[in-house]
């Protein structure tokens, strides 16, 4: 039983992976796109809003699904509708046709962080902070070696419909191996079932879900128009801007690492409210001096380092709330985090599009700091065993 739990939770790590390097090389992807499909670069922007459409549509019924059914089954059937979409995305035609295939790709990511998340913290009932950080250490490694796929792309002059190619096939590898793996019943047993509805209607939910609309829409939104920003405000090169966007991620890696090193230290609540305040100084920072090498590249990896350990954070604060139902919670809570996906990268584009390149970062500021601002009452909000506790 022990060889079958970590094979499978190695499968989870592999598929966060994956799901990272579907994240970091959409962005700087993003201006050949435009140039292919021939329309402007914000409309190009749109693929990565449709990622985050799907995502939400998934998360919608992801939660149900997880809770009655295997979590490690969601995980197959999530691996094989992102090799699906990365496929369409390959071979689309027209931007209209990549937009439904990057809704694909979303649904599969979705059920992705449901399933993972929730196989993840069931193994890990004694060390949830730590083992979800280290989870999401590996989603920001996949995002890490997005744009270095991007910026070798580039150099070497490769179309990016065949990295799309490559990774469609890669997804379905892992698929199969999910199919072969022998099932393992990773739910937590012996805890309290609230139910859908007292999940809905805890305050606690909606202030994480809350906090991850703003986290997962400035995360998405800075690694997706990093690239272009650095370009409009820098003399950097198109190779340069990309590996500047690695940067970014490889800082949010070393913030996970950091808060899985914590975790048994520092509260998530805590730490989530000092690494948001890193991020912002940092962005400021960043919208400040440009133009300066080490300085950017500084302020560049701490926006990264900062957002880090956000969202797994998050994830272990509901998971200790809810343990018995931790892929409904996290369908919810993650829901927001979707919205945000969809909404910030699509303001900041329009933003970068209609006001310069520094207006579209400056929303990212004030975005950070509006989540440093719910983290703080996130601090002040009882879980339901502290509520029967004091009353």
């Amino acid at each position: 039983m022990r060889a079958a739990e970590s094979r499978l939770s190695q499968l989870a790590y592999g598929c966060m992976l994956i799901q990272g390097v579907n994240v970091g090389w959409l962005g700087p992807f993003l201006p050949e796109i435009s140039a292919a499909m021939r329309v402007s670069i914000d409309r190009a922007g749109l693929v990565v809003s449709a990622v985050a459409a799907g995502y939400l549509a998934a998360l919608i019924a992801g939660g149900e699904v997880a809770h009655r059914k295997s979590a490690q089954q969601m995980l197959g059937g999530a691996m094989i509708l992102v090799s699906a979409g990365l496929a369409g995305i390959a071979l689309a035609p027209r931007i209209g046709a990549m937009l439904v295939a990057a809704a694909i790709v979303g649904l599969g990511q979705g059920a992705i962080d449901i399933a993972a998340n929730a196989i993840v913290a069931d193994l890990n009932r004694e060390r949830l902070g730590a083992a979800l950080n280290y989870l999401h250490v590996m989603f920001g490694v996949g995002a890490l070696v997005g744009p270095v796929i991007v910026g070798f792309a580039l150099r070497s002059h490769v179309p990016y419909p065949f990295p799309f190619a490559l990774g469609a096939a890669l997804t379905a590898t892992v698929a199969i191996m999910l199919c072969l793996a022998p099932p393992v019943d990773a739910r937590a047993h012996g805890y309290e079932v609230h139910g859908a509805f007292a999940i809905l209607t805890h305050p606690m939910v909606w202030v994480i879900a809350t906090v991850l609309f703003l986290y997962v829409g400035a995360e998405t939104g800075v690694g997706a128009w990093l690239f272009s920003y650095l370009r409009a405000q820098t003399a950097a090169g198109a190779s340069l801007a990309s590996w500047a966007v690695s940067l970014y991620w490889f800082g949010l890696v070393a913030g996970r690492l950091v808060g899985g090193v914590l975790a048994n230290r520092i509260a998530p609540k805590a730490m989530a409210v000092a690494a948001c305040a890193l991020s912002a100084v940092a962005i400021a920072g960043l919208i400040a001096a440009p133009g300066v090498p080490a300085f950017a590249a500084a302020m560049i990896f701490f926006i990264g380092a900062g957002y880090g350990p956000g969202f797994p954070n998050m994830i272990a604060i509901g998971a200790a709330t809810f343990p018995a139902e931790v892929g409904r919670m996290t369908s919810v809570v993650a829901a927001g985090g979707a919205v945000g996906a969809i909404v910030v990268p699509w303001m900041m584009g329009y933003t970068l599009a209609a006001s310069g390149a520094r207006s579209s970062m400056e929303a990212a500021l004030a975005i950070t700091a509006m989540m440093a601002v719910c983290l703080c009452v996130l601090r002040s909000v009882s879980s339901p065993a502290q509520a029967r506790a004091a009353s």
